[in-house]
């Protein structure tokens, strides 16, 4: 599909309504959709796609993940796919998501456009649905909106993903294996104070981890 003819497409496409809340760094995040288009032959119609995306948990891109990165969007997905790698290059170095497109349904509503998306929006924002989107584009490109709309939330989400593995240690291994270390002996050490048959291991602990002298007086005070 040429380069025009897309653009044309995204020009036409708008969203109308977006999630409240960022994608899920630590899980997956359900996203219920729906995509509003006119119908060229039929004035007063309008079709009217529901589903859900599920965009699975962030990991780090690989070169044979791409493929793998869209399930359920239709056929078309593969004719967009040349250009969302382009326009998405420096995104899709960075965290991945896969999405998959489920149960969708499509139907023939006999109002005209706005008149459906001013319904749906009310609908919206009447329930104060966190993770409802509404999306209105051409009839032909529906594949290409819906997988457009997928990873501008993830690039939304992105630093708030960033921020919540950031304060895990994801970034730091060797930050990560402290902390962990550190929970054990603390666990350990809860442990010992109902249990002194604990003691053995957790002097144990404290010499493998190098962590004896530190803890050495706390460790003491049960003798």
């Amino acid at each position: 599909m040429e380069k025009e003819v897309i653009e044309k497409f995204l020009r036409q496409t708008d969203v109308i309504c977006q999630p409240k809340h960022a994608l899920a760094t630590f899980g997956a995040t359900s996203i219920d959709y729906y995509l509003v288009s006119p119908i060229e032959e039929m004035k007063d119609r309008t079709r009217l796609r529901r589903g859900r995306v599920l965009s699975e948990k962030p990991k780090i891109l690989t070169p044979e993940s791409w493929s793998e990165r869209f399930s359920g969007f239709g056929e078309e997905a593969r004719e967009f796919s040349e250009w969302i790698s382009g326009r998405y290059n420096a995104a899709l170095r960075a965290l991945e998501y896969n999405f998959k497109n489920r149960d969708m349904s499509t139907q023939v509503v006999s109002e005209a456009p706005p008149l459906v998306t001013g319904r749906i929006r009310g609908e919206i924002e009447g329930s104060n649905a966190g993770s409802k989107a509404l999306i209105s584009c051409p009839d032909a490109a529906w594949s290409l909106a819906l997988m457009k709309f997928s990873l501008d939330e993830s690039m939304r989400s992105f630093p708030v993903n960033v921020r919540d593995m950031d304060r895990r240690g994801l970034f730091n291994p060797g930050e990560a294996d402290e902390a962990r270390k550190r929970r054990e002996i603390e666990a350990l050490f809860s442990s010992a104070a109902s249990d002194r048959s604990v003691l053995d291991l957790l002097g144990r602990k404290l010499r493998e981890y190098g962590l004896f002298s530190e803890y050495e007086g706390r460790f003491l005070s049960f003798f």
